[in-house]
């Protein structure tokens, strides 16, 4: 199975935003950046094609999804991190006003939930749990193209890298960006990350 992982485009959002569970749509760049990545698919079209069921994830999955003439399967489990009451704050904003409870989740955010939220192990737990489902229910020659966010797609690579969840912030995934796995006799192989286009093998 070629699993093919694409970040949303840059939401309508100001700079230094926590987005997290914040359902934003994109910005009039991040669907054009989405266009422009559609263009450079090379192969075989996806046989599936996976979204988050956010709304700058659907919304950039719709691209696709009528290059391709396939229908989107939304899946919460791709969902971004959910930051709970500091989602749709501004970062800046988050520090002054909860600073004790911030300062604890940066020094723990791979176990420790934001205020009303989630951890990053939180996010590991579900999208293992996608990542087990999909390897169960596709083929070797299936083509699997899935839209998600910063965290989640950060997630599956640790499962496939078989990274340990702390080095998960060293994981490249801008906006609009292409990641792509090979899964076949069990393993992982990386094909490239955080790609500005669709590359051939």
């Amino acid at each position: 199975m070629d699993l093919i992982l694409v970040r949303h485009g840059q939401a309508e959002a100001r700079p230094g935003l926590c987005i997290g569970h914040a359902d934003l749509p994109l910005s009039a760049r991040g669907f054009t950046d989405v266009q422009q990545l559609a263009t450079t698919w090379v192969g075989v079209p996806p046989r599936f094609l996976f979204t988050s069921d956010l709304r700058r994830a659907q919304q950039s999955a719709q691209v696709f999804a009528a290059a391709f003439a396939i229908e989107p399967l939304s899946d919460p489990r791709l969902r971004e991190a959910d930051f709970g009451r500091w989602n749709g704050r501004h970062w800046n904003e988050v520090v002054q006003a909860d600073a004790d409870h911030y300062r604890h989740w940066f020094d723990n955010w791979v176990i420790q939930e934001a205020p009303d939220g989630e951890s990053f192990a939180d996010v590991l737990r579900r999208t293992g749990a996608w990542l087990a489902a999909l390897l169960a229910a596709t083929g070797n020659d299936d083509c699997v193209l899935a839209i998600g966010h910063a965290g989640s797609i950060r997630a599956v690579l640790c499962h496939a890298l078989g990274l340990p969840p702390g080095r998960a912030l060293g994981i490249a995934v801008d906006h609009s960006r292409v990641s792509r796995v090979r899964y076949a006799n069990g393993q992982f192989e990386v094909r490239c990350i955080n790609s500005s286009r669709f590359e051939k093998d």
